[in-house]
């Protein structure tokens, strides 16, 4: 048995200078990334480089465009975060070959190529197409809502924010009106009066200065936890079931849903109460034969009260969420704004509500993404058109750059989302769109099947309906699913898209969008075996 532990010597050196090559074996993720980088066209990424001036070199583009996307494919998007990593995980410092590139070099690269970063998800497809893969003869349509960089609570009506823009010109020329008249309409306010020109004042006077300062920010803050303590205790007694009920309006400061809450709570609890000493005096009654007289008292749940104020409390929290019905086609006059991002929309999913963007993919039949849109609709029905436009456009692209003759689009598929009279007749590809849900497709199939052609007086829709009861037809739409879904949740869980964007703005949005959806494309010729001695060579 060994009588000690193996030496830790962290002063110990190399005999030879240790090589980065040795740091990861040949087959790791890095390896692929930078053999594929070298093989895709980054022309538009080195256009905005300037060289040959005077000042500090700069970094590689495509050593930045390497670091974006490997770290893109470990979910990491925070410029801050892969500075970190550069110095901190052997893969980012092979890529940036430990000259460590600051948070702000990685900003300022992303914000100013963006049109280079839409334009890598074409790059990305053109290199798969290349080495044999994508196959377009059947490409799958869906939405996906994702998070933008902002919060619900930052939505504003339109009434309100032409309320603050009046409030703000308001103060902004009351600000000068008040300046003139204070400093003279030809001085700037900024010159020294003359007793501060004399040292011996001078510090009096700042002195005078600050306790003034002080002074009103004592003031502020007392005013603030006053108004505070009054809005607490307006609640407290607004919730006590056993005091009175404070009269006339809650404090400014006091939050409308606690008070709305409060009030029901105490109705409740009175309400509560009397039913339960009802109940007692009915149970000691009809122990003796009797039968209380006049109207029962009624449950907590059904008194007109409890259910007007607890009507009241759902109001409230309606009215703080400010759910505006957003989209082109059912807009009233109450628009809203966002005023952390102004592009971003307020969107219903199936588990409420998000601020975020409606992000449009088209997937091919071994799983690449064709297509990838970041849009403001608030459903799928008005993008089908614009996504089919897009996905043919890059297969004739494609076609024409590999001299492939297995591009054509064959048929696009799409859920209920898409369904409407335009889409199903707008020139383009054959497609199969439903109008139901998968389970409701799958009782038609089972119960009423069809065979043959449709009807020859159906209409458009009744003929997809009729395919989608056939056998090939309902085979053809299980392939959706599986064929679309999955790469969503690839850019949602695997590119870090699940916890939202990390940038404002839609051509920024768009420009991450893409980015997420080529690392995508990448990992996806990298799981189909595609070596980095293959991708090199290839």
């Amino acid at each position: 048995m060994a009588k000690g532990y193996r030496p830790v010597d962290r002063d110990q050196a190399f005999l030879l200078p240790p090589s980065m090559t040795d740091w990861l074996p040949g087959d790791h993720l890095v390896w692929f990334v930078i053999a594929a980088v070298k093989r895709m066209d980054t022309t538009a990424f080195h256009a905005r480089a300037r060289l040959g001036s005077v000042g500090r070199r700069g970094f590689d583009p495509d050593m930045l465009l390497t670091l974006f996307i490997y770290a893109m494919a470990h979910g990491v998007s925070s410029s801050r975060q892969i500075e970190r990593l550069c110095g901190t995980d052997v893969a980012f410092r092979i890529i940036c070959a430990s000259d460590v590139p600051d948070h702000t070099v990685l900003a300022r690269f992303r914000r100013d190529h963006g049109q280079a970063l839409e334009d890598l998800l074409t790059a990305s497809l053109l290199l798969a197409t290349e080495l044999g893969m994508v196959r377009l003869g059947t490409v799958a349509f869906d939405g996906t809502k994702i998070a933008a960089n902002a919060s619900m609570g930052a939505n504003r009506s339109e009434a309100h924010l032409r309320k603050l823009a009046r409030q703000y010109l308001g103060r902004a020329a009351a600000t000068d009106d008040a300046e003139d008249e204070l400093f003279g309409e030809d001085q700037r306010g900024d010159e020294l009066p003359e007793d501060l020109t004399d040292r011996s004042r001078r510090g009096e006077r700042i002195s005078q200065a600050l306790a003034e300062i002080e002074r009103r920010r004592a003031a502020e803050q007392a005013g603030t936890e006053a108004e505070r303590a009054a809005a607490a205790e307006y609640v407290a007694k607004a919730g006590d079931p056993a005091g009175r009920a404070p009269t006339g309006q809650a404090p400014k400061a006091a939050d409308p849903v606690a008070v709305a809450r409060a009030r029901w709570q105490r109705e409740h609890d009175r309400a509560q109460a009397r039913f339960d000493a009802y109940q007692v005096k009915a149970a000691a009654a009809a122990a003796r034969g009797h039968r209380l007289p006049g109207t029962p008292t009624a449950a907590p749940d059904d008194h007109p009260t409890v259910m007007r104020l607890r009507q009241a409390y759902q109001d409230a929290l309606a009215r703080q969420a400010e759910p505006a019905t957003p989209g082109p086609d059912t807009t009233t006059s109450a628009h809203r704004a966002n005023l952390t991002d102004p592009d971003s929309r307020l969107l219903k999913t199936r588990n409420g509500w998000m601020q975020g963007y409606n992000c449009q993919t088209a997937t091919s039949a071994d799983g690449f993404i064709i297509s990838a849109r970041a849009t403001q609709d608030a459903n799928d029905v008005h993008q089908f058109v614009p996504t089919m436009n897009d996905v043919t456009a890059t297969a004739g692209m494609l076609a024409e750059h590999t001299g492939r003759d297995d591009l054509a689009v064959g048929t696009m598929i799409g859920d209920a989302g898409y369904d409407s009279h335009a889409n199903l007749t707008a020139p383009g590809p054959d497609r199969l769109i439903a109008n139901a849900t998968r389970r409701d497709l799958n009782q038609a199939a089972a119960t009423d099947p069809a065979t043959g052609p449709p009807p020859p007086d159906a209409t458009t829709r009744e003929q997809m309906d009729h395919r989608l009861r056939t056998d090939d037809g309902h085979a053809l739409y299980a392939r959706r699913a599986p064929m679309v879904e999955a790469p969503n949740g690839w850019l949602k869980d695997r590119r870090g898209l699940r916890r939202g964007f990390a940038r404002r703005g839609i051509d920024a949005v768009q420009a991450e969008l893409s980015l997420a959806a080529a690392v995508t494309n990448l990992l996806k010729i990298a799981t189909n075996g595609i070596t980095t001695t293959q991708l090199a060579t290839a």
